[in-house]
């Protein structure tokens, strides 16, 4: 894709994008960051962990890409994919068969360091570089470039010849995997004392 293309795309209405997104990934990509912080944000203020708000946040966009015909352009996308987010957030509630209770919404997305970040700034950085060789090949690799090397997804997807969305699943497996053993680790130590 061109610059040109880039500019044209990056100033298309989000009505033409969702025509085009079930079929185009750079229109589904476009809307993926238009919109990514804003859902987020939405369902995290109505869930009780980061993690829970990212598998829904992810689920929103699955439903809204795979579902993106359904789009008939009678009202605003976004109004359509916040629905999207409500009707997540209802089954994940039934599903779980709880409620919860969120005393103040937060004002813009959360941007705290991830799992690896946080530990390192605890100066941990040994737990964390063992922690991370623990993990599969790709998610090492591509955490690696992220974090360590401060590479954007883009700049990964190139050098690893994978797709940004490729790589930001392999990131998000891998912020899972290291969240679960260093809870673990807390745990255990926090047996131990």
């Amino acid at each position: 894709m061109t610059a040109i293309d880039e500019k044209k795309l990056a100033s298309a209405p989000d009505e033409q994008l969702a025509a085009r997104a079930s079929e185009d990934y750079a229109a589904a990509t476009e809307l993926y960051s238009r919109y990514l912080c804003s859902i987020y944000r939405f369902i995290r203020s109505q869930t009780p962990n980061d993690q829970v708000a990212e598998d829904l946040t992810a689920h929103v966009f699955f439903m809204a890409f795979s579902r993106a015909q359904t789009f008939r352009s009678e009202g605003a996308y976004r109004a359509w994919l916040y629905r999207i987010a409500r009707n997540c957030l209802s089954s994940w509630r039934r599903d779980s068969g709880r409620c919860v209770a969120v005393e103040e919404l937060p004002e813009e997305a959360d941007v705290q360091p991830s799992p690896a970040a946080r530990v390192i700034s605890l100066e941990e950085r040994s737990f964390i570089w063992d922690t991370v060789a623990k993990l599969p090949p790709a998610q090492r690799e591509v955490v690696t470039l992220h974090y360590l090397q401060d590479l954007s997804i883009g700049e990964v997807a190139k050098i690893t010849r994978r797709t940004t969305g490729a790589i930001r699943v392999l990131l998000h497996r891998a912020r899972t995997k290291l969240r679960g053993l260093i809870e673990r680790r807390q745990k255990r130590d926090g047996e131990a004392r």
